[in-house]
């Protein structure tokens, strides 16, 4: 059998959560919302209460990271005068999203109210404008605003 690693997992959990915005529950955990089943999680990590408390361990304790992987997500992309990375990490989007109630910050929209919501992590300040990739920096929107908005912003 092929094993799954934590953050596959944790990154399937996270566009889960998002998708729903709110915690999902066992029977949330099939396609075509995520990619593996609640029995996945519990084989890896003993219960499904488990799985939850160790991805929510892994989102409030930055030790967790590996300094290598610290390290990465610091580099700018080449030729760029940026300190941090245009890519968002399924952490980072997850802090933001849960900062922000999983809710758009601009009309209120949540996918927990209304299932067609999408959710962006979106740079308050462009990428191509200079803006870095910082909790700071990043804002939850619905994709409708999103769409809406500009770099000219």
């Amino acid at each position: 059998s092929i094993r799954i690693d934590d953050e596959d997992l944790f990154n399937n959990l996270e566009e889960v959560w998002t998708k729903l915005g709110k915690q999902p529950i066992q029977a949330d955990m099939f396609p075509p919302i995520s990619k593996y089943s609640a029995g996945v999680y519990k084989k890896h990590f003993g219960t499904w209460m488990s799985a939850l408390e160790k991805f929510v361990d892994t989102i409030n304790n930055e030790e967790d990271i590996s300094s290598e992987e610290f390290i990465k997500q610091l580099q700018p992309e080449p030729f760029t005068k940026h300190k941090t990375k245009r890519d968002i990490n399924w952490r980072l989007r997850f802090i933001t999203l849960r900062r922000d109630n999983f809710k758009c910050v601009k009309c209120g929209r949540s996918p927990a109210t209304d299932p067609s919501v999408v959710l962006h992590v979106d740079h308050k300040v462009a990428w191509s404008n200079g803006g870095e990739t910082t909790i700071e920096n990043l804002q939850t929107l619905c994709s409708v605003c999103n769409i809406g908005k500009s770099n000219l912003e």
